[in-house]
């Protein structure tokens, strides 16, 4: 432990920028290589990203069984399966390729016909209890205005859940206890744009405070830090293929706030030790200052972020897939928070800071003076 902490005193972090800088990139690159992969065993393009029905729309169909069927884990499974089985059915796919052809509208697939799953969970308790699940509807490409196959699938669906359950000896009346609730594209596209906008808020703000406190260059490479953060979490997802909805929106602003925490920790670590050089009349490198700052700040970061990780990573492995869609983004954002804040602003911060300086030096060595007028009573000042 002691070899490793020596280690680490002499490391000169910012001078390694091309590896920090360089990572994130291969990040990217794999999530491209994910997005054509999902894209491709989906057959359509919107499906290399996993959107959620609460941004692109889709069906919401909830079978209400109350806990006596599915308050076990052993009864959920059970008919959650069966649950799944009629949504995915080849059987009420085939009938609806059949519907389309009978509206002339097309010759579709099956791959077309049949929905993606992005949702499962219960909701209500007691004789309230029930199943949720959410999918997406069927293309626009291949559906009308008024989603007529769609709604002619759904339907399908809802009765052949009926008649499953009834096969169980359970009675379960359509329209009462199953329903289809379809979710259109405006509505979900209005979600987005108040979801846009409050993330576009909360970063607004929470930069303007960052500029208003430091200098400009650890305020870019926070800004540039954040970025990355998002980045890292979006390219997470499409790696794991997990579903984008709000939850997605809630996780990247809540790790936009806490990972600008810990960049701002090393940035005000970097400005107290500037100050105590300036009055030690002393002059330190960049390099040497972001350095020790970063080193004086990592059991600080470490255990803040592990903390947090761990829970998050309990959350994640005992909770539902609701649940899972909040805490794996933020996993990947937390990950990301503490990699961007411990090395790559900080070098970011170095490299910008030195082309700034060489560009001072060197207009300075090359002999540009600039002499402003002269007012009345004062003497002409030489820059």
């Amino acid at each position: 432990m002691n070899k490793l902490k020596n280690a680490w005193k002499k490391f000169p972090l910012t001078s390694h920028w091309r590896i920090w800088v360089s990572i994130p990139f291969i990040i990217i690159a794999i999530a491209i290589i994910a997005f054509g992969a999902y894209a491709g065993k989906y057959h359509s393009f919107e499906n290399g990203v996993n959107i959620g029905i609460d941004f692109k729309g889709g069906t919401v169909l909830t079978v209400k069984m109350g806990d006596e069927y599915i308050g076990s884990s052993e009864g959920y499974d059970k008919y959650l399966g069966i649950v799944k089985d009629c949504i995915q059915s080849h059987q009420i796919a085939e009938e609806v390729v059949n519907r389309a052809k009978e509206l002339e509208m097309g010759d579709l697939s099956f791959d077309v016909i049949n929905p993606v799953i992005g949702y499962e969970q219960t909701s209500g308790s007691g004789n309230d209890l029930a199943l949720v699940v959410k999918f997406g509807n069927i293309s626009s490409k291949f559906d009308d205005g008024a989603n007529t196959l769609t709604q002619y699938r759904n339907s399908l669906i809802v009765g052949a859940i009926a008649d499953a359950m009834a096969e169980e000896g359970i009675t379960l009346y359509e329209n009462e206890e199953i329903t289809a609730e379809y979710i259109g594209a405006s509505a979900s596209a209005k979600l987005l744009n108040l979801a846009a906008i409050a993330l576009c808020v909360t970063v607004a703000i929470i930069l303007v405070y960052v500029i208003v406190r430091f200098e400009v260059w650890s305020s870019l490479a926070a800004v540039i830090a954040l970025i990355h953060d998002v980045a890292m979490m979006f390219c997470i997802t499409i790696i794991c293929h997990i579903q984008i909805n709000t939850a997605f929106v809630s996780a990247i602003i809540t790790i936009v706030a806490y990972s600008i925490n810990n960049t701002i920790v090393i940035f005000d670590r970097v400005r107290e030790n500037n100050k105590i050089a300036k009055q030690g009349n002393t002059v330190v490198a960049v390099k040497s200052l972001a350095d020790e700052s970063v080193r004086e700040t990592t059991v600080r970061n470490f255990n803040s972020t592990i903390t947090t990780l761990v829970m998050i990573v309990l959350f994640a492995a005992i909770g539902t897939s609701g649940v899972r869609e909040f805490a794996v983004p933020v996993i990947a954002g937390l990950v990301a928070g503490f990699y961007s804040s411990m090395f790559l602003s900080p070098s970011l911060y170095v490299l910008m800071k030195e082309s700034w300086d060489r560009r001072k030096a060197k207009k300075a060595a090359s002999g540009n003076i600039k002499i402003t007028r002269r007012k009345k009573g004062v003497e002409p000042a030489i820059k």
